[in-house]
């Protein structure tokens, strides 16, 4: 039987091994996710939540509150969802969608709408977040998504999501 999951918020000593996860999987330098997670933690505008097994980080997700065209090309400002990563050995067990729900909890605190971009090729993401009612806003040119386009979606909040 797998061991369950809990999602929380990082702390410091959660960082270490969340940069290793970012590094083994995506191969990013240390030094710019370290710098990252350190500022989720102390920046009131961001928050990493990570998802644990037996008390090691197997994935996280971030929100943070962007600027007017952060996101891309006629972005509004507000609270985005972004980076979710998952160890491949602890995929397809749910853990991306109770990360987005965390986030998610903590975003509609501060807000009323919470935005996410993604690669119009990023079926499983569209997916996850069409499941949990986000809409589709736009699609824009970018040079970050191997499409060549990137999708604007939206969730406003709800008496159910609150």
């Amino acid at each position: 039987m797998a061991p369950a999951v809990q999602i929380e918020p990082l702390t410091k000593a959660d960082v270490a091994a969340a940069v290793n996860l970012a590094v083994r999987v995506l191969g990013v330098k240390p030094g710019d996710r370290g710098k990252q997670f350190a500022s989720d933690i102390t920046d009131d505008l961001r928050q990493t939540f990570v998802a644990k097994a037996n008390s090691k980080v197997v994935a996280y997700g971030r929100v943070i509150e962007l600027a007017a065209n952060e996101a891309g090309p006629g972005t509004p400002a507000g609270c985005y969802l972004s980076g979710v990563l998952v160890d491949p050995a602890w995929q397809l067990r749910g853990i991306a969608t109770e990360l987005t729900r965390a986030r998610l909890r903590w975003a509609f605190t501060r807000t009323d709408t919470v935005f996410y971009v993604t690669g119009a090729d990023n079926i499983g993401s569209l997916q996850l977040h069409a499941a949990l009612g986000f809409q589709e806003v736009k699609r824009f040119r970018s040079e970050r998504s191997a499409a060549g386009r990137d999708v604007l979606s939206q969730l406003a909040r709800t008496a159910e999501r609150c």
